[in-house]
C-alpha cells in the first residue's frame, strides 16, 4: 500500500494511531525500530516493506518524514472532556499522551490541520508536549488546540518540550489551550534552539514556581524567532508575554505580545502592544509591514497571514483553509468611552463554536449567549491598570443581565472587561475598556427616530436614523423607561437585527422608548460622540 500519495517524500498520517506510531520512526523513513515493529504494521497495514518504494516513498531518496492529511482528536466521544470512560485509548491510567521521542529527526508537516484535546499529566518527565525532543527537526503547519497539558520539571510546550540545534524549525505553526509546568514552560515551545516563524499561542501558560521562566510562546529562547504573536494568559514567577528567557545572542524581530490578555508588561524578546495594536492592521502594514517572510526559500514572501478584520488577530492561511484567529476577544459596546451610571455591553458568543457572532444577533438570552444549549454567564472584572490583578466586580443597580455591566463610581479610573468560559481555546475576554469616567467626555450629537416619536406599537419595528459616516459604530443601547424626562426607571432591552432597530414586544406596553450609541469617525486616533435620541410617546399594544 502506498502510504505517500503524493510522492513528496512524507508519508501520509491519517489517524491517531498512525500519529502514535512515529515514535518507532524518529528519522521519518518508514523504517520502523525492531521492537515497534508490529505496533507499527498494525498502524499502516500492508504497506511496502522492501527498501525500494517503502512505504510507497520515492525510489530515489526515499522518505524523511511524515505529515497530516486530517484533522486528529483525542477526545474520543466528542464532549469536550478527556476522561477515562470517554477516551480510553491514550488515557494511560490518567497520564494521558505519552510525547513522541525520544529525539524526532525529521520533518512533521500539518497542512493546516490540527491536533486537538491533546492531554498530558507527567509532573515527573521532563521534555513534555507532542513530542518530546527534536533535533534539527522540521515542523510545518500545524495547530495544537484546546491542549490541556501539566508537564514536568524542565521544558514544556504544547508542541514540544525542545527543539534543539540550530536548524531546528517551526514555521506556521499554533497552539491554544492550557500548559502548565515547571522550568521553560511556552504556549508553543517549552524550549528552541533553532528558528521559529510565522506562528502564535492563544494557550494559557502557568508554572508552580515563583523562580520558573515562562512565555506565552516560548519559555526559552536559544534561536531567533520572527513574526509571531502570543494572546494568552501568562501566569507565574519570572515569565513574560511572548518569551521566558533567552540566551545572549537569541533575538525575536517584528514580534510581540498582547500586554492585555497576557497580564504581561515584560518579556525576554519582542514588544508588547495592545488589543487594539495587534488587531488593527488589516493587511502588511503598520506593524506587520515585514511580515511577509519568504519561508520557503524561492524568492519573494510567501504571504503566510490572512488579518482578517480591524476587530481580528492575524490567521495563518493554508491551501482552502484559514486558521482560528487566535483566542476569542469580543469587543464591548463602547469600550474606549465608559461612564459612571451608563451600561456596557458585551458582544454575544457562541460557546461551541469557534467564531463569535456579532453583537447585533438577535439576544435570547439573559446571559448573551446565542447558542441556549450551552450557555455560560459572564464575568466582569476591574483593573487598575489595565494589565494585572482582576478582580470580579459586580453591578450594583441597572440590567440583571450578565453581559451587561453598569459602571458606578467606585469603578472612575479603573478598567473595564468581561471574561466568559467556552470550550474553544480557553475563556474568551472583551477587549480592556479605558478607564472608566464620572461623566460623558464624548462630544454630543443628536440622533432620530426614521418614523418620528409618536407612540410606538408591539409588533412594529423603531428605527433610528442613519448617522454621518464612521468607521467604529458599535451597538445602539435601546432602553425602556418608565418616564419621558430622564427621571423614571429604565430597563435595557435586546436591540434588533441591525441595531439601530427595535421592535416593541408587551412588556414594553406603557413604556418609553430611547436609544444611544458611542461612535468615532477615526479608526487610528478615535474622537468619541455620543449620539442619543430623545424619548418616544408611550409604548402601545396596538393602534
Amino acid at each position: 500500500m502506498d502510504y505517500d500519495g503524493d510522492n513528496d517524500g512524507l508519508i501520509d498520517v491519517r489517524n491517531l494511531a498512525q500519529l502514535n506510531a512515529i515514535r518507532y520512526d524518529l528519522d521519518g523513513n518508514g523504517d520502523p525500530i525492531s521492537t515497534g515493529a508490529t505496533a507499527y504494521g498494525a498502524a499502516f497495514p500492508n504497506r511496502v516493506t522492501a527498501a525500494s518504494g517503502r512505504m510507497g516513498c520515492p525510489t530515489s531518496g526515499g522518505c524523511t518524514g511524515y505529515e497530516l492529511r486530517a484533522d486528529l482528536s483525542f477526545d474520543e466521544n466528542g464532549d469536550g472532556q478527556m476522561t477515562a470512560a470517554g477516551d480510553p485509548t491514550y488515557w494511560n491510567s490518567g497520564s494521558g499522551w505519552n510525547p513522541i521521542g525520544t529525539i524526532f529527526t525529521a520533518t512533521f508537516r500539518g497542512n493546516g490541520h490540527t491536533i486537538s484535546h491533546l492531554y498530558i499529566r507527567r509532573s515527573s518527565a521532563p521534555q513534555i508536549g507532542l513530542f518530546v525532543t527534536g533535533t534539527n527537526a522540521t515542523i510545518e503547519g500545524v495547530g495544537i488546540v484546546h491542549a490541556d497539558i501539566e508537564g514536568g520539571s524542565t521544558n514544556t510546550g504544547a508542541l514540544g518540550g525542545s527543539f534543539q540545534g540550530s536548524s531546528s524549525s517551526i514555521t506556521k505553526c499554533w497552539s491554544t489551550g492550557r500548559v502548565a509546568g515547571s522550568l521553560f514552560t511556552g504556549g508553543l515551545v517549552g524550549r528552541s534552539d533553532g528558528a521559529v516563524r510565522a506562528s502564535w499561542s492563544s494557550a494559557t501558560v502557568r508554572t508552580s514556581s515563583t523562580t520558573i521562566q515562562a512565555g506565552g510562546l516560548v519559555g526559552w529562547n536559544r534561536g531567533t524567532v520572527t513574526a509571531v504573536y502570543a494572546a494568552g494568559r501568562v501566569d507565574g514567577g519570572a515569565t513574560g508575554g511572548l518569551i521566558g528567557t533567552r540566551d545572549a545572542t537569541a533575538g525575536a524581530t517584528n514580534s510581540y505580545w498582547d500586554t492585555g490578555a497576557s497580564g504581561q508588561s515584560g518579556s525576554a524578546g519582542g514588544t508588547g502592544r495592545s488589543t487594539r495594536d495587534l488587531q488593527r492592521p488589516t493587511g502588511y502594514s503598520g506593524i506587520y509591514q515585514n511580515w511577509n517572510l519568504n519561508l520557503d526559500g524561492n524568492a519573494g514572501g510567501d504571504d503566510p497571514w490572512d488579518f482578517g478584520t480591524s476587530r481580528q488577530y492575524p490567521a495563518l492561511k493554508f491551501t482552502g483553509r484559514t486558521t482560528w484567529r487566535g483566542p476569542a476577544w469580543i469587543e464591548a459596546d463602547h469600550w474606549n468611552a465608559p461612564v459612571a451610571g451608563e451600561p456596557v455591553v458585551a458582544g454575544l458568543y457562541t460557546k461551541t463554536d469557534r467564531a463569535l457572532v456579532s453583537p447585533a444577533a438577535t439576544i435570547t438570552t439573559c446571559d448573551g449567549v446565542a447558542n441556549t444549549n450551552s450557555r455560560q454567564a459572564w464575568t466582569w472584572e476591574r483593573s487598575d491598570d489595565g494589565r494585572t490583578s482582576w478582580t470580579t466586580v459586580t453591578s450594583t443597580r441597572g440590567p440583571a443581565c450578565s453581559y451587561v455591566y453598569v459602571p458606578s463610581s467606585t469603578d472612575v479610573g479603573k478598567y473595564l472587561r468581561a471574561r466568559v468560559p467556552r470550550t474553544s481555546g480557553g475563556d474568551a475576554y472583551t477587549l480592556t475598556t479605558a478607564a472608566v469616567v464620572a461623566s460623558s467626555a464624548a462630544t454630543s450629537a443628536t440622533a432620530s427616530f426614521a418614523g418620528g416619536n409618536a407612540s410606538p406599537v408591539v409588533g412594529v419595528a423603531v428605527m433610528v436614523s442613519p448617522l454621518p459616516t464612521h468607521s467604529d459604530r458599535t451597538l445602539w443601547r435601546w432602553q425602556r423607561c418608565t418616564a419621558s424626562d430622564g427621571t423614571g426607571t429604565c430597563t435595557l432591552l435586546a436591540p434588533g437585527t441591525p441595531s439601530w432597530s427595535y421592535t416593541p414586544v408587551a412588556a414594553d406596553v406603557g413604556g418609553y422608548l430611547y436609544a444611544f450609541v458611542y461612535y468615532s469617525s477615526s479608526a487610528s486616533t478615535p474622537v468619541w460622540t455620543r449620539a442619543a435620541t430623545g424619548f418616544t410617546g408611550a409604548v402601545a399594544a396596538s393602534n
